[in-house]
This record gives structure tokens, C-alpha cells and sequence, in this order.
């Protein structure tokens, strides 16, 4: 079965940059309060989006700036990117932009929010986890107040704004005051997202249930960032994965037998790095550097030690070229079926965010709550 042909190509998202000005202590890039060592700092160029954009733009409903790795504020090269985007004359689809926010200063805001304005269905993503006195404890080193003042400024500048907040057990107490302060700034959204990121690497290398707190260590401190109490902000993945180490004795038998059955394909939806590689997602691109022994990790790397590291680079073949390659033409739909163990293997990404008995992601799956701030709702 052949992935996507680029005609079928209708969603794009897009690892912009490597850098990031915060340290989430969960995040991929986030090594004992540092960046993990091997990471690449780099970012993509103009010429990188023309050779991305170009073949496939008048069928892009959605460009989507939502990395594994990276803070687009940071990064030299975005605006012009997104300008060229922007004013590409067959581009007719939106551009959703993630971002902590806490980076530059109101004018650059202000000019972001000038850019997006030729579509109304642009919007930029805040994630902001908590109030004041919450937020730096996930978002290591965000600075509240400056997040507050670009947000505003970008909303002032017409810009269509959504408040993004990981539910965690020291903030769950906050969600009506965020709620009311995004409605007072101006948000049009605010989506309380229930986190998965307590079941991780150990927990599928060892076999355990989910801890209901975990200490995490940042440079400056230390916090036990527990779940939600309340169950409305729990994710159904936590009872899953128990079920899951009940009925299959190991993660490891779950992720080879589990039916596969892809969120991206039927969307159109590719995935570009930050080194201009091709991905079928963002969940399969997700453990290219993790650290450490990492069976993610280990999988990217047996598919490009088989292929070439440069198979699904756009900067040495085209677009078309890299989907009609063996991996994309045939290979990766094919290793649903296939085992870990192959020589392409069965991804542990797929298995674990597309397999039938397991609701990993809040972003393609359902654990958010999402809320129009221009309607009377209670959470």
C-alpha cells in the first residue's frame, strides 16, 4: 500500500528548528534539566520550504508548525519562511503555529500577527501551562509576564489566538481562572490537553503501570509533577495501558500484534524535520534523538542505515521522488502488519499512537477538552 501519493498531500507539519529557549522536563530534547548531548542545533532555510511547498501547494489545506524538538520563536530563519508561505500565490490553506511564547518581544508578535492576517483561519497555538505561579514548573524558564504582553500584542494585532494548557495535578485547580483570564485577553480557544507523557521509555522497557507522580529534575530545582485528580482530566490512556500490561503481559507483545490502523494517511498528513527529512508523522519522526537506550530511536536508525540517511531528505531528492520510494511506495503501510524485530520494522511509534487498544495522543486523538471562549461553556 502506497502511504501518500503528493496529489493526496493535503497537511503538513513541521519541525522548524532544533532550538528552544525552554527546558519541559518531558520533552524529547530535555536531558537531566539540559539538552540531550547529540542533539543537531540547526534550522530549515527559504530554499528548503520551495523545494517542500512548491510540488504539492495547491492541494495544502493545513501547515502546521508543531516540532518535537524546537520553539519557532527562536529561530532566524522562520519569518521569512512563513512570509514565503504566506505569499505564495497558489497557497489557499491555513497555518497553525505552536509556541511557548515566551521569546522576543510585542513588536515581533505584532508583525507575526500581521503576516497571518490575510486568512482568518490562521492561528497561533500558546501553550501555557498554568498561571504565574504554575507554569514554569513544566515550562522550565518561561517568563509569565512576557508571555502574557506577546500574547496580548498579538492578539491586539488581530491575531487569532488559542490558549494550549497540559493538565497536570499542581494546575488542575487553575483551569477556571486560565479560562478567564484567555477570555480577557482575547483568546478565541483555550484547550485543556490530558498529558500521556507519564508512560514513557520505562514504562514500556520494564513493564510498569504509571506511576502517579514523578520527580523531575531542572537545572535550577526539583518538582513531583503528578496527574490530574480529577478524572475529567485523566486521560483514557492511563487505564488502557494497565489493561494493556493485563492482557499482553509486556508492552513489547502489545506493540507487535496490536492492530495498526494509521490517524495520519486518511488525513494526508506528512511530517518535515528539521534537517528537511520526510516522515510519514510527527509521532514517527518523534524518537530520532531520544536519548539512551530507546527503542524509538533504535528503529529510525535501522530504516536509515537500510536506506541511506539521505533517502527522504528534501535536500537531495525531490518530493515526489521521496514518495515513491520503497519505504513510503510500499514498506512502512506494509510493516503495520510486519514485527518489531524486522528489517523494517514495525514502529513502536505506530503501535503505540495508531494500535486499536491504546489512545496515546492528545493532538491526533481525543484526550482534550476543547473550549470556545466566544460561547458561555463550563469546562
Amino acid at each position: 500500500m502506497h502511504y501518500l501519493n503528493l496529489d493526496e498531500v493535503r497537511d503538513i507539519q513541521i519541525d522548524h528548528n532544533s532550538d528552544c529557549n525552554l527546558r519541559c522536563p518531558q520533552c524529547a530534547r530535555t536531558y537531566k534539566g539540559g539538552t540531550i548531548p547529540d542533539l543537531p542545533i540547526t534550522e530549515l532555510t527559504v530554499e528548503d520550504y520551495q523545494k517542500m511547498i512548491e510540488p504539492c501547494v495547491k492541494n495544502l489545506e493545513r501547515i502546521n508548525f508543531c516540532g518535537n524538538y524546537g520553539e519557532v520563536g527562536v529561530s532566524k530563519t522562520f519569518m521569512p519562511a512563513l512570509e514565503y508561505i504566506v505569499n505564495h500565490k497558489d497557497f489557499n490553506g491555513r497555518i497553525i503555529i505552536n509556541t511557548n511564547g515566551s521569546v522576543r518581544n510585542a513588536d515581533w508578535w505584532t508583525q507575526l500577527a500581521k503576516i497571518l492576517g490575510n486568512n482568518p483561519n490562521n492561528k497561533v497555538a500558546f501553550s501555557i501551562d498554568g498561571l504565574e505561579d504554575t507554569n514554569h514548573k513544566y515550562r522550565v524558564n518561561a517568563k509569565w509576564k512576557l508571555i502574557m504582553n506577546n500574547a496580548k500584542a498579538f492578539i491586539d494585532a488581530g491575531g487569532n489566538a488559542r490558549w494550549d494548557y497540559l493538565v497536570f495535578g499542581h494546575n488542575e485547580h487553575q483551569v477556571d481562572e486560565a479560562k478567564n483570564i484567555a477570555q480577557s485577553i482575547g483568546f478565541n480557544n483555550i484547550r485543556f490537553k490530558l498529558t500521556s507523557r507519564f508512560i514513557d521509555e520505562l514504562n514500556y522497557q520494564e513493564n510498569k503501570d504509571i506511576d502517579d507522580s514523578k520527580k523531575v529534575t531542572t537545572r535550577k530545582s526539583k518538582y513531583v509533577l503528578g496527574l490530574a485528580k480529577e478524572n475529567k482530566f485523566r486521560p483514557k490512556s492511563l487505564e488502557q495501558g494497565k489493561n494493556i500490561i493485563d492482557k499482553y503481559g509486556s508492552w513489547e507483545k502489545y506493540f507487535d500484534s496490536t492492530v495498526i490502523k494509521c490517524k495520519a494517511k486518511p488525513i494526508g498528513k506528512l511530517f518535515v524535520d528539521f534537517h528537511s527529512r520526510v516522515w510519514p508523522c510527527n509521532w514517527v519522526a518523534s524518537g530520532m534523538y531520544h536519548f539512551g537506550k530507546n527503542q524509538q530511536r533504535s528503529e529510525l536508525h535501522k530504516i536509515l542505515d537500510y536506506y541511506g540517511w539521505d533517502f527522504n531528505s528534501l535536500r537531495h531528492n525531490s518530493f515526489d521522488k521521496i514518495l515513491n520510494h520503497e519505504y513510503f511506495k510500499e514498506s512502512f503501510c506494509s510493516s503495520w502488519k510486519g514485527k518489531q524485530s524486522d528489517a523494517i520494522p514495525r514502529l513502536t511509534a505506530c503501535a503505540r499512537t495508531c494500535g486499536e487498544e491504546y489512545e496515546f495522543s492528545s493532538i491526533i486523538g481525543k484526550n482534550k477538552i476543547d473550549i470556545n471562549l466566544k460561547e458561555k461553556t463550563n469546562v
